[in-house]
């Protein structure tokens, strides 16, 4: 069952939100007619004060989480890792929180409930106050192991409408979508994307939607091939191309480092990149601007996203409201390579 909140209740007796909270907090500024309305509405609701968040307040917890889950914690050189987590940090900090950070990794039996546990006891400690969840392939099944908590949870950069969190996400499939009718206006007819195939997460899932779409909307070849989001993969997705003899004339990566390795693959089969084969990413991260020939891509607002993630469990952790869900728009950017 969905959780009455306090706009709810305003709405109902007719009053502001503050009102309503000076009721529940006994101010005597309140009318004795408006305190029996606010009174009456709660009743009639059967509303109940969020006493998570109520004691999380009065405390002062003033330390987030960032969790990465699914991703590496010897991973230093994570350009999308890197990003997210310095707008989180530079975020919490200008509204006066610290922020500590977790790595959920899969257990011996493919589950997170070894690592989700400690999560837990960090959160009954009070050794922080909410937590920003980082990544894609979150199952909802897992998203209620922590929700029975009661632990204020926002989701980053994963469509979850299947549960009640708060989740901030892109717009990946339109994005896709953009880079294909780029390829398309260029005169490629033969478009490969290089992504995993068994990659459940949204973000991923919002790529391949977009490229299969956009492609037979246009009406041209589309084939996808096996990375693993990494550099390497990217270059030997490239060269399998090549000495398979499947030569398409553009080459989508589903991120900016598998897209690198494919333009040094490129290179190394003496190949021109855009004349002989187009090549574009997904991200604009800042080493785009540095390669040879520089990437067109497609930019995701990584911090933007982290800022909003932040502001989002504040305001979970400052009431009852639950902040809305949002998707960010994705832009070309158009460079060298395509």
């Amino acid at each position: 069952m969905t959780r009455v909140t306090l706009k709810e209740v305003a709405t109902h007796a007719g009053v502001s939100h503050q009102t309503v909270s000076n009721v529940l907090n006994n101010h005597p500024s309140i009318r004795p007619q408006t305190r029996a309305r606010v009174l009456s509405s709660i009743e009639a609701l059967d509303y109940h004060p969020n006493q998570a968040a109520k004691a999380l307040r009065e405390a002062r917890v003033t330390t987030l989480c960032c969790a990465f889950y699914g991703h590496d914690p010897e991973n230093f050189t994570d350009p999308y890792r890197n990003l997210v987590q310095s707008a989180f940090i530079a975020e919490a900090q200008a509204n006066g929180y610290s922020v500590t950070t977790e790595f959920i990794t899969h257990g011996p039996d493919e589950s997170t409930l070894p690592s989700l546990d400690g999560l837990r006891q960090r959160f009954m400690q009070r050794q922080f106050g909410g937590v920003v969840i980082v990544g894609t392939t979150l199952t909802p099944e897992q998203y209620q192991v922590m929700a029975a908590w009661k632990l204020p949870i926002v989701l980053f950069d994963h469509h979850h409408p299947g549960t009640s969190a708060t989740w901030i996400s892109a717009d990946y499939e339109r994005g896709m979508e953009l880079l294909v009718d780029h390829h398309v206006t260029q005169g490629r007819t033969r478009l490969t994307l290089i992504l995993p195939h068994d990659d459940s997460g949204s973000t991923s899932i919002g790529r391949r939607i977009g490229f299969e779409r956009a492609c037979a909307r246009a009406g041209v070849e589309a084939a996808i091939v096996q990375g693993d989001w990494s550099y390497e993969s990217g270059y030997q997705a490239m060269r399998t191309l090549w000495v398979d003899g499947q030569r398409p004339d553009a080459v989508l990566a589903g991120n900016d480092r598998m897209a690198a390795g494919a333009m040094r693959a490129a290179h190394d089969l003496a190949l021109n990149v855009p004349d002989d084969v187009a090549v574009s990413g997904f991200d604009d991260f800042e080493f785009a601007l540095y390669t040879t020939p520089s990437l067109t891509t497609i930019h995701i607002p990584h911090g933007d996203m982290a800022r909003q993630a932040v502001r989002a469990l504040l305001a979970l952790l400052d009431g009852n409201e639950l902040p809305e869900s949002r998707v960010f728009p994705l832009s070309l950017v158009v460079r060298e390579s395509a």
